[in-house]
């Protein structure tokens, strides 16, 4: 009798996933793309795993899709490693993604062909046929394993909170500011995007809104999903921010009333849209004047190591920005742009940081006042702390104009420049 031959089971194929973001800066919040991509495999059988370590063995993966989303974030080292390896004919271990890969490209030809490569490259992927990345509901325990072996070491839940209790999605896509600063420059139009019941998790207590510009949709749509986000009774937060300039009495009063999570977050980025931004201030402070209202304040751009004109610029227009916030009993949080760091005096952006991102400071001491706080504390009188030598080179660089920047930094406080009047 014939013996047929033995047939070897067919290998399970293993998929890798690699957070660069996380790997090499920490950050605090996990990478939608790869959640997403977890929860197609999960949802279709294949195997997947979280890679966690900067030099990790890679051979028994199939394939790895790396994401990143800052332009600063290093590439691992596996992945450095494997690219350069001369024994590699063909390099397509990887797929690679993410705004970390395009966002400063210069050239706007360049910029559009990457960001359209970037947007759709996941759902045209062979290994994931019927990929809608719009609908495909994230595996939020991709992290899980990770995380619990970081708490286990000491680390704080609360430090990855993000990762543990949030349901986190995009309910429109796009914006028609076109900053220059931001990946949405090219986009014309605000377009919705995922509903809610593509990506909350009923387990989870919080939701987590990444919209570009959720106030730049029409009326009836933001009022029907800020009814939908109250319905769910869960707390929310659109994390990115809203966009102060577009909001009105009912917008006002539909965030007024819901659950809404943390701080109320816009932007005041440019001190070109000041006023449009202390009209609408005062619409906001009428419908919801005991909210804690933050704005992000984004400074640092363009800078190079001979723009010292503009450095002094940006600085009183940022502190400037403050004083108008300060008035409104609002906030301020300092969002730099790298370019912050190619000067040589881009610490002040460091040192303001410090100061006006921390409301325990922000709230009860002037920028001068917290600069002597950091002196006070240095042991040996005679040593100037970093914060101290940073101000006083800042100082001494504008010598001319220095009265200008003495004011700002001394007279720009809290406790009294707020003045409820202004919208009471």
């Amino acid at each position: 009798m014939d013996v047929l031959p033995t047939m070897k089971p067919k290998r399970e194929l293993l998929y890798g996933l690699v957070d660069a973001d996380m790997i090499s800066n920490e950050t605090r919040h996990p990478n939608l793309a790869l959640l997403k991509i977890a929860g197609y495999l999960r949802d279709h059988g294949i195997s997947y795993r979280l890679i966690t370590d900067n030099n990790a063995d890679i051979s028994p993966f199939d394939h790895i899709y790396l994401s990143k989303v800052f332009t600063f974030t290093p590439l691992p080292q596996f992945y450095v490693d494997y690219m350069k390896s001369s024994s590699v004919k063909r390099h397509d271990l990887f797929s690679c993604g993410g705004t970390g890969w395009y966002a400063t490209e210069q050239d706007l030809e360049k910029f559009l062909r990457k960001r359209s490569k970037d947007f759709y490259q996941l759902e045209k992927d062979p290994r994931l046929k019927g990929l809608d990345m719009k609908r495909q509901m994230p595996d939020y325990d991709l992290y899980k394993s990770y995380m619990e072996e970081q708490i286990a070491k000491g680390r704080s839940r609360v430090y990855y909170k993000d990762y543990l209790d949030y349901s986190i999605g995009f309910l429109t896509r796009g914006c028609f500011r076109h900053c220059s600063f931001c990946v949405n420059k090219l986009e014309n139009r605000v377009y919705p995007h995922s509903e809610l019941s593509d990506f909350v998790d009923d387990r989870r207590p919080y939701i987590y809104l990444w919209d570009d510009n959720f106030f730049a949709a029409p009326l009836g749509f933001v009022r029907q999903k800020l009814n939908e986000l109250i319905a769910t009774k869960k707390p929310f937060q659109f994390r990115q921010g809203l966009d102060i300039r577009l909001i009105d009495k009912e917008r006002a009063q539909l965030l007024g009333m819901a659950r809404y999570h943390g701080d109320m977050i816009f932007a005041f980025d440019h001190w070109s849209d000041r006023d449009i931004i202390v009209k609408k201030l005062k619409i906001w402070k009428k419908y919801c004047p005991h909210k804690t209202t933050k704005f992000y304040l984004f400074c640092g751009f363009e800078l190079t190591p001979t723009s010292d004109e503009k450095v002094f610029e940006d600085i009183c227009q940022l502190f400037w920005r403050i004083k108008i916030l300060m008035s409104y009993g609002c906030l301020g949080y300092v969002m730099r742009h790298e370019d912050y760091k190619k000067h040589p005096l881009g610490n002040i952006y460091t040192q303001i940081a410090r100061w006006c991102n921390q409301p325990q400071f922000y709230k009860k001491m002037s920028f001068h006042e917290f600069i002597d706080r950091n002196q006070f504390y240095v042991p040996n009188p005679e040593h100037k702390c970093m914060a101290l030598r940073t101000y006083e080179a800042f100082l001494n660089k504008y010598s001319e104009r220095r009265d200008i920047l003495e004011d700002l930094f001394d007279k720009v406080k809290y406790t009294s420049l707020v003045d409820p009047s202004l919208w009471e």
